[in-house]
């Protein structure tokens, strides 16, 4: 199937025999795009404008052609713009303020998580049309190596986010938000911030579960340190302790996490966990640093192309959940019984 993931990254045959490998990661990724920019008078006119700015982060000719806008005029484009830009090039500096900024330019609580969403989402895109452009060419290794950095913010406490935006009273959940989570805990302060856009929301979390829970392919343990690694890049300390902790419960060593998140890339984890950290984390960057060569390192360690898939799907996802999670609150920890 054609669609927008393909001519982001390139029309190449070789990409779109890759992506059937995981099909219905294909239908999910054009739903959240024509939800989020499929027209109609419910859709934001600032989300074009937000989609082009990290287009033209990214340096994607393909993408700013695709997402082509009219000039940033009026204070919401301009303020569009602006928060695009953040939460491409910066997302671990994302304040309250930043949010202000939007409410002083005429954006409601919900046009907010619209906004963010979108500009997540296209951040997701387009590391995940470049990590399937990579494993389709193995261009060759060109730039610094990628790495992540740990240090002592990071940990495996279970900490508190607290939003800045307001969410949805508890009481005022209704059936379609329970739906909308598929098992999630709807009443947490995330997912009721989230919870102000329905359509994306939905379109998300089956993305979310068709990249971490799907059969076969990369084992889970990896998907999760694949999430760690590129939460470490943006600095999303909450993130971090998430999936270090799910990665562990799932069967990473945990003295190795530790390390991961004491060291970063110079942590002694495993030659095949350091090489799943090392394509995740060159994924992370903006534009993208991961080569040919951590590419062919990873299949001579034997992953098989489904594996690299995933592993490529779970990286990019959290280019949108960490800008998520750093635009939307604040972590607070560790967390109260």
């Amino acid at each position: 199937m054609y669609d927008v993931i393909d001519r982001l990254a390139g029309d190449l045959p070789e990409v779109t025999r890759l992506r059937a490998l995981r099909p219905r990661l294909v239908g999910l990724q054009q739903r959240a795009h024509d939800v989020l920019f499929g027209g109609g008078p419910a859709v934001l006119p600032e989300l074009r404008v937000a989609a082009r700015a990290v287009a033209a982060a990214h340096r994607q000719p393909a993408a700013l052609a695709h997402y082509a806008a009219g000039p940033e005029e009026g204070r919401r484009a301009v303020a569009a713009a602006a928060h695009a830009r953040l939460l491409t090039h910066a997302p671990g500096t994302a304040s309250a303020a930043d949010i202000e900024a939007l409410y002083a330019a005429g954006f409601a609580d919900a046009e907010i998580v619209t906004l963010s969403q979108a500009i997540a989402f296209v951040n997701q895109q387009l590391q995940l049309a470049a990590g399937l452009r990579l494993l389709a060419t193995g261009r060759p290794a060109e730039g610094p190596t990628p790495t992540v950095a740990g240090g002592p913010r990071f940990t495996t406490e279970v900490l508190t986010w607290h939003p800045t935006v307001r969410p949805i009273p508890v009481a005022e959940l209704s059936a379609e938000h329970h739906r909308a989570l598929a098992g999630k805990r709807p009443d947490t302060p995330y997912f009721r911030t989230l919870g102000h856009d329905l359509a994306i929301l939905t379109e998300r979390t089956a993305i979310d579960l068709a990249a971490f829970a799907s059969e076969g392919g990369l084992p889970r343990a990896e998907r999760e340190l694949a999430a760690t690694a590129v939460s470490l890049h943006n600095g999303c300390v909450y993130c971090v302790s998430v999936h270090a902790r799910l990665a562990a419960r799932h069967g990473l060593d945990r003295a190795a996490v530790a390390r991961l998140l004491a060291h970063g890339s110079d942590a002694v984890i495993g030659r095949r966990a350091s090489l799943v950290v090392r394509l995740a984390a060159g994924l992370a960057p903006v534009p993208t640093t991961a080569t040919g060569a951590d590419v062919a390192d990873l299949r001579d360690a034997g992953l098989t192309d489904l594996e690299l898939v995933d592993l490529v799907h779970c990286a990019a996802f959290f280019a949108w959940a960490n800008r998520l999670m750093l635009s939307l609150g604040t972590h607070h920890g560790p967390a109260t019984p």
